[in-house]
């Protein structure tokens, strides 16, 4: 099957795909949250809230969201409490190296049980530190099984419930606040809120994130927020009549008069073609997984990988049009997002990243990134100056590949941190 058919076909399918993936997703996780050691590293919390909101928007059924998040909830907390039934304490002393557990989360824990085991189990299923943990040490308590199932069936209830109706609540007010800011820009809130949490979050618990890196989730939002604007706004037409309009025939009145900037545009255009940049990226990736920087290379192909299948899925999804007086021949080709934008931020925002803590001169440091916004920046302006894009797709381009880089940088940070095995992460 041809490249553009395969994302044709995954485009076409894309909500039966979330509908039927969704419910899987939503089980695993709720089930894995329950597990000792492995749930202190599974969003179940955010897969239920979010589940929650897409019922309300109607992707999801409510009943069904509902029944699986208590179930994986009662079935995951039960396999804690069997394996601290049968292995004790031992089994998280032998695994604890691989995991993210403290001696004060233990505790924590195991304060809230010795004062009452029913409200232990309550309290524990709310609370963050100890939402892994408490099934297990129940089962290590020795308490009856009939007391287990009963705390365990009532608080997975509660739990699950209330968090699925945060997420539902979320959605009512959606459809409110999207006649004010469109469908597109709403969803984006969600998401972000969605995403700074989950950044507190980890950070309280597994203290990973270098205190820079805030500027990669700032970056996160940003980009996610601008998406959304410009989706929104294509979705409406209204870039195409007065901004695209308008950047397009200034463009042309400029080609006229300066011929010569046509011609360097179209070497940047070529020289920084989604090909050259995809191939140089792989390279580069390869080069540090060959060097065992494991998580360098990871950031840089995810990077530019995930940036190329969803610049491929985008414009299968929205066959934007091009400009009817682009100076380049094309081929049948959707506009946005434009894959020069894209993959350009994508590239040069994870390569700076990664250079960055290696060069100790502040000045270099500086010229760096000032270089490396530069060429992103040139690189989309030189699809406006040969009239192949609309600035709707750059800025789209643009966006998306920050997104999808600082989303791999942030993410791989996290999976980097479980691997190696500690709290604080070394230089990558």
């Amino acid at each position: 099957m041809p490249f553009a058919s395969f994302f044709s076909a995954l485009v076409a399918n894309l909500e039966a795909l979330i509908v039927s993936g969704g419910y899987i997703i939503l089980f695993l996780l709720t089930f894995l949250e329950g597990v000792p050691l492995v749930g202190m590293a599974v969003p179940g919390h955010v897969a239920i809230i979010t589940a929650g909101f897409l019922a309300r928007v109607g992707t999801l059924s409510l009943i069904w969201v509902i029944v699986l998040a208590v179930s994986g909830a009662i079935l995951g907390d039960y396999l804690g409490f069997y394996l601290g039934r049968r292995y004790g304490l031992t089994f998280i002393d032998r695994l604890r190296p691989y995991f993210f557990v403290t001696n004060r989360q233990i505790d924590k824990a195991r304060s809230l049980l010795d004062r009452h085991t029913g409200k232990a189990m309550l309290i524990g299923r709310f609370t963050p530190a100890t939402r892994a943990l408490m099934p297990f040490l129940v089962g290590a308590s020795k308490t009856s099984a009939g007391k287990f199932w009963l705390f365990n069936i009532i608080g997975a209830i509660g739990w699950a419930v209330c968090s699925v109706f945060v997420g539902y609540f979320f959605g009512a007010g959606y459809h409110f606040a999207a006649v004010y800011m469109g469908k597109v820009v709403v969803i984006a809130i969600f998401f972000s809120l969605l995403i700074i949490w989950g950044y507190r979050f980890v950070n309280l618990r597994f203290h990973i994130f270098r205190r820079y890196e805030i500027f990669s989730l700032i970056l996160n939002i940003l980009s996610l927020s601008t998406l959304a604007v410009v989706i929104e706004k294509l979705v409406n037409d209204s870039f195409k009549l007065s901004f695209d309009v308008w950047v397009n025939i200034a463009m042309d009145n400029f080609n006229h008069v300066h011929l010569k900037a046509v011609v360097l545009a179209d070497f940047v255009s070529t020289l920084a073609s989604p090909a050259v940049l995809g191939i140089v990226g792989i390279i580069i990736g390869l080069t540090y997984l060959f060097s065992r920087k494991f998580r360098s290379a990871l950031i840089i192909i995810s990077s530019v990988g995930v940036t190329l299948i969803v610049i491929g899925l985008l414009k299968e999804f929205f066959i934007s049009l091009r400009p009817p007086n682009a100076l380049q021949v094309l081929v049948d080709n959707p506009g946005f997002p434009s894959a020069h934008a894209a993959l350009a931020a994508a590239f040069f925002l994870s390569l700076t990243y990664l250079l960055v803590p290696r060069i100790h001169s502040w000045i270099k440091r500086e010229l760096l990134i000032v270089l490396s916004v530069i060429i992103v920046i040139a690189i989309g302006l030189s699809r406006l100056v040969l009239n192949v894009h609309w600035a709707s797709d750059v800025i789209g381009g643009w966006a998306l590949g920050v997104f999808i880089a600082t989303a791999s940088i942030l993410f791989i940070r996290y999976l980097g941190a479980l691997v190696v095995k500690r709290t604080e992460v070394g230089p990558l």
